[in-house]
């Protein structure tokens, strides 16, 4: 975690520290029971030579929701994988313009991501995962959360970058 990512974290109103804290916990969990059911899944197929199907469809489940989970809600939208060599050789205001484009393009993709991702959760209604036959709608549900997240995240990024402290944005 860098120094300016905990000082922003610090800046936060209280009640957004909490929900941040949630969210972070959330993932904690999320990646723990991942982690447990793979540790339970060896357990049984090497030790004890009677593989569980469930433990398989468990980790498979909960990695899913860590990845969307963490990219989405843990994970600051400028701490993201990125290609910046020609961003760091040019000046505060060029990386302002492609900031800005860049938030613009992201948040128009997402937008138009959004309905497509509603519709096939729709579809997915009717589908249910083969042992523990959960809906594979909650199992996928977290990408809409990942896009719908992502794109606010975006949108107040953009909106920060039109600000007078828009070079913290960069």
């Amino acid at each position: 975690m860098t120094d300016e990512y905990s000082a922003s974290v610090r800046r936060m109103p209280a009640w957004l520290r909490l929900l941040k804290g949630g969210a972070d916990l959330v993932g904690v969990l999320l990646f723990t029971t991942a982690f447990l059911g793979f540790i339970v899944q060896i357990f049984f197929r090497y030790v004890i030579n009677r593989p569980i199907l469930w433990t398989e469809e468990v980790t498979m489940i909960a990695f899913v929701w860590t990845v969307f989970w963490a990219a989405g809600f843990m994970v600051n939208l400028r701490e993201h994988v990125s290609f910046d060599v020609v961003y760091e050789l040019v000046s505060p205001q060029v990386k302002r313009a492609m900031a800005i484009f860049s938030m613009i393009v992201l948040i128009g993709c997402f937008v138009l991501l959004i309905p497509a991702t509603w519709d096939y959760l729709e579809f997915l209604l009717r589908k249910r995962s083969p042992v523990l036959r959960f809906s594979m709608t909650w199992i996928y549900g977290c990408y809409l959360l990942f896009v719908v997240n992502f794109t606010i995240q975006a949108a107040w990024r953009l909106w920060r970058l039109f600000t007078p402290d828009w070079g913290k944005q960069i």
